[in-house]
């Protein structure tokens, strides 16, 4: 690790008017080595710094058709790893990212994996169980960044055309993909001035990434296609986790976006947005029906969302029919030709 101070003019909520920062630089990563320091628009995380990608253990695991349960290990930088490999590079590619406190044991991962491998050659499972454990949520916010870094270095090493990439991310893990894009194409590309063919959000998580600067969060620049899905936009103090603003250039709001049929209404209501990050699977069980819905989507529910200028107009009864704009479909089908934000009443059951 190379380490270097540097003069902070800063800018942007946490942040005095002129600090010391220092740059954080790390030589595992692709170019020679990468840097990180806490100027803005980076001020999102109370003065934590990112972990190396060492020290967050960052796992790609490879499932395809042919070892569609026993994965193979690829390494970001390791051409290697990637032609010894089951991997089609005449498939395409979907990565799947999970957010704070998760990992690959979670119980959505392999069922989903299964469900993508219907439709994908490649599914690619980004493990940073390390980076994103709790409690401390300021640093996983951090630590996201290097995380979208390593996926984009693999992405390179792969070698495949960024267009038939898509990378789909469940709260903290959406913004990991957002990071990822932003490498690709559009203003601060740095890998490939191709941009990445979509990304699907799984109700990107709000705390820390809501009301701050495009490029520390998820925005619709991150890759040709963004379609994401609002599943837990209640407010924060209200147990809420996810992003409530639009965010993509399809905006999915399932049940008006909040309180999920089928998920007992929040008992907490705490300002600590690092408690409120920590809570149990039972409490986050809106934020988490996003990753549900998504699944069903794929080969076992058609969820016909309808164009609707907004919450209130949806609880008054105005978003119940398609309209001459037209309908969209949440989740795997989303299209990119009908863009905006679109409300869909679901059942509390899978498959909804």
């Amino acid at each position: 690790m190379i380490a270097r101070l540097l003069l902070a003019l800063a800018a942007g909520p946490h942040l005095f008017a002129a600090a010391w920062y220092w740059d954080v630089c790390y030589d595992e990563m692709v170019p020679a080595f990468q840097c990180y320091n806490l100027n803005a628009p980076y001020t999102n995380t109370l003065f934590h710094y990112p972990w190396s990608p060492t020290d967050q253990n960052i796992i790609f695991s490879l499932f395809t058709a042919n070892n569609p349960t026993t994965p193979d290990h690829l390494a970001a930088r390791d051409a290697k790893t990637v032609s010894s490999s089951h991997f089609n590079s005449n498939g395409k590619v979907a990565f799947l990212i999970h957010g704070f406190t998760d990992s690959m044991e979670g119980i959505w991962v392999a069922p989903l994996i299964q469900e993508l491998l219907t439709k994908v050659e490649n599914v690619i499972f980004v493990d940073w169980e390390n980076g994103a454990k709790g409690p401390d949520y300021y640093r996983a916010t951090a630590n996201t960044r290097v995380v979208g870094a390593q996926v984009a270095t693999l992405i390179k090493t792969l070698g495949v055309d960024p267009a038939i990439v898509h990378l789909i991310g469940h709260s903290l893990g959406a913004h990991v993909a957002g990071y990822a894009g932003e490498k690709f194409g559009g203003t601060y590309y740095e890998f490939d001035d191709r941009k990445i063919g979509r990304i699907t959000a799984m109700d990107p998580a709000a705390p820390k990434f809501e009301g701050y600067d495009v490029r520390v969060k998820l925005d619709p620049t991150d890759a040709t296609f963004v379609d994401v899905i609002h599943s837990d936009t209640e407010s924060l103090y209200k147990g809420g986790l996810g992003v409530k603003k639009p965010c993509g250039h399809v905006d999915f709001f399932p049940n008006g976006g909040w309180d999920q049929p089928g998920c007992s209404p929040s008992l907490i209501d705490l300002s600590d947005f690092s408690s409120v990050m920590s809570i149990t699977e039972t409490v986050a069980c809106s934020h988490s029906r996003a990753i549900a819905y998504f699944n069903a989507s794929i080969n076992e529910h058609d969820f016909e969302g309808h164009p609707c200028s907004g919450l209130e107009d949806y609880l008054d009864g105005y978003c119940e029919r398609c309209g001459t704009s037209g309908c969209n479909h949440m989740g795997y089908a989303a299209s990119p030709l009908k863009p905006g934000s679109f409300f869909l009443h679901t059942d509390s059951l899978y498959p909804f």
